[in-house]
């Protein structure tokens, strides 16, 4: 915790006592809300000074109503505008799935959806994924399960109005492959997620965004809230500016369009807005006068409905569940480009708060802030865990140690290759204990329970589960149910592979160079022929790595977003191809070489170990999607 914030909890205090309020005796008891008030400012302002920021919203409300509204900072860096959380509109991102949900329990109540009907029913411009011949419901799509790898580049943002499409265009011209059973396991889906909002259009009749305006936006007075794209003339002049980060400096996105796949992360809506839609569940669907849903189905929204693992937090009904300090939370973080936001309810307690920051390190207050707020809400209790490893646990420590990898990626389309940066290591950490060495998300943890271990010093937990051969083989992170990591083999490894391609780039080289510096050699027959394959699968494997580096080197990241795969990857890409071709010619020779007098016995071993690295390096790349065009 910073010295900012410590210093901004002890102004907080002393206020309280002032006003004669105190939550140290009742966690949810009323707090006056300039005590609040204070603490917040506080908290805000050691944000503002650890990162580089321009505005935020936040609203929170207790009951039925909005205990304090404000903003900080402002929603433009050239006016100087100070942010207004009734009038400045901030992209809340993923948090516009809640408005998703909301819609379809609407028509759920109505009964004209079934959450556990096949999707296909309700969708008829194109075939859902059934590979598993298993049929994708809204249950799976609500809780993040449908089975389908994800992706986003070059196609969930657009780049202007004019590469707007309709829904069910977009979504059926970017069908993802089903890549594991629906229900087994939780990958975030954006596109599982839009295609909610295109069955309440189907079902409704109207567009997705005409359908929330009608029975959600307006029924909530949220007047300063819209999916439209481009916004609407009444409200683009209120739009708070998005802001990326460039040469450490601020720069202007100008305005985001996601309508693409709407449902899925729209919405533009000021924070006190935000704070009607939390007021109506918190308070069994109602909303002043205005009855949104029926108690029973917003208490049906806020259950769990699927969880991994009993030591970890579920998904209820399109809320992701939260844990902190003891307490149950629901609601959902957001991201676009530029904002960077998040909605905590707690429904028992009928409390909630949300924010939203308009700059890049928006997305590291955002946690920062959350948690202080809680912490003030609902103060941390002393560690309850003894941590005292048992005989077997070196057993089972030995079990989980290994390299795993998130399962909310594209598994066949050449955008999957981010994966290749690494894998989440787990290594052993002493008696009892394994440690992630990533600060972010890591740190040590004890076991506490057979493959349930605990953060030393924090709130995390991991748990490890079993496949069906029973074999370790998923991590589960404790507040974390929309996505599972995989347990990699050594042999598919992203750090072996990235050493595979290293080995080979070096041999690459000096197969080349000693091919140049003895070109003058009289070796004939198959050993010439052996070596010239082998050199020209080397010169391919340079060409290769030459043509990635040009493109990383020009490519323009922030771009990327857009255009995917970047100009001229189609043109390198025909490396690995004639590498392949070259690669197999001098395989066929190793053994005549092998055999060769002329060749000697370590130019042989030599040949061989080449040989056999650009085998090797070749299988990373076709297991990468490198091999081919796969975008």
């Amino acid at each position: 915790m910073h010295k900012h914030i410590t210093s901004s909890i002890i102004s907080g205090l002393l206020l309280t006592l002032i006003v004669g309020f105190s939550h140290s005796e009742e966690a949810h008891a009323p707090v006056h809300d300039l005590a609040f008030e204070a603490y917040l400012d506080g908290l805000v302002a050691a944000q503002f000074n650890d990162y580089e920021l321009a505005g935020m919203t936040f609203v929170m409300v207790r009951e039925d109503q909005i205990t304090l509204a404000k903003g900080y900072g402002v929603a433009d860096l050239v006016s100087g505008e100070p942010v207004d959380p009734n009038r400045h509109l901030f992209r809340p991102g993923s948090v516009s799935k809640l408005f998703t949900w909301t819609a379809v329990m609407q028509l759920v109540e109505q009964g004209r959806l079934d959450l556990n009907a096949d999707v296909s029913e309700y969708v008829h411009q194109f075939s859902i994924p059934n590979a598993f011949d298993t049929p994708i419901t809204l249950t799976h799509i609500m809780t993040h399960a449908p089975g389908l790898e994800d992706g986003a580049a070059g196609f969930l943002f657009a780049r202007d109005e004019s590469d707007l499409l309709s829904l069910a265009e977009s979504l059926g011209a970017h069908i993802p492959t089903q890549v594991r059973p629906p229900g087994k396991h939780a990958a975030y889906s954006n596109w599982a997620s839009a295609l909610a909002g295109l069955i309440v259009a189907n079902v409704s009749g109207m567009s997705f965004e005409d359908y929330v305006a009608q029975h959600i936006l307006a029924p909530l007075q949220m007047t300063h809230a819209t999916f439209e794209e481009p916004l609407p003339k009444h409200l683009a002049g209120d739009m708070a500016t998005g802001y990326i980060s460039e040469q450490s400096t601020l720069k202007a996105t100008g305005f985001e369009f996601i309508k693409n796949f709407g449902p899925a992360g729209a919405l533009s809506a000021a924070g006190a807005d935000m704070g009607h839609f939390m007021i109506a569940h918190l308070n069994g669907g109602r909303f002043g006068e205005t009855q949104l849903l029926k108690p029973a189905t917003v208490e049906r929204m806020h259950s769990r409905l699927f969880q991994h693992h009993e030591a970890v937090t579920a998904m209820a009904h399109g809320f992701i569940e939260s844990r902190r300090n003891g307490q149950r939370f629901i609601g959902h973080a957001g991201d676009t480009i530029a904002f960077h936001s998040s909605m905590v309810m707690d429904p028992e307690h009928r409390f909630g708060f949300f924010l939203s920051f308009n700059a890049p390190d928006g997305a590291r207050a955002r946690d920062a802030i959350s948690n202080g707020i809680i912490d003030y809400f609902y103060p941390p209790s002393p560690p309850r865990y003894v941590f005292e490893p048992t005989e077997d646990s070196a057993v089972r420590i030995a079990e989980v140690v290994g390299g795993y990898r998130m399962n909310r990626r594209s598994y066949t389309e050449l955008e999957g290759i981010v994966a290749l940066g690494g894998d989440l290591p787990v290594i052993p950490a002493g008696e009892g204990a394994i440690q992630i060495p990533i600060p972010e998300i890591g740190g040590k943890f004890y076991e506490v329970a057979p493959y349930v271990f605990q953060q030393v010093g924090g709130q995390n937990r991991l748990v490890f589960t079993r496949n069906d051969e029973g074999e370790i083989a998923h991590m589960l992170l404790g507040d974390m149910p929309i996505f599972v990591g995989d347990k990699v083999s050594s042999f598919t490894s992203a750090g072996n592979h990235q050493l595979i391609i290293i080995l080979t780039l070096l041999a690459s080289l000096f197969v080349t160079i000693n091919t140049v510096r003895n070109r003058k050699d009289s070796l004939g027959g198959k050993p010439a022929r052996g070596r010239f394959l082998l050199t020209s699968a080397a010169v391919a494997n340079l060409a290769f790595f030459a043509g990635l580096g040009i493109i990383v080197a020009t490519v323009d990241m922030q771009k990327m977003v857009f255009e995917f795969p970047p100009s001229g990857v189609g043109f390198v890409l025909i490396f690995p191809l004639v590498s392949l071709g070259f690669t197999l010619g001098a395989l066929y020779y190793l053994w005549p070489i092998c055999r060769s007098p002329e060749y000697g016995r370590w130019a042989s071993l030599r040949y061989s170990y080449v040989v056999i690295l650009f085998v090797l390096y070749l299988w990373v790349l076709n297991y990468w999607r490198l091999i081919g065009w796969n975008y």
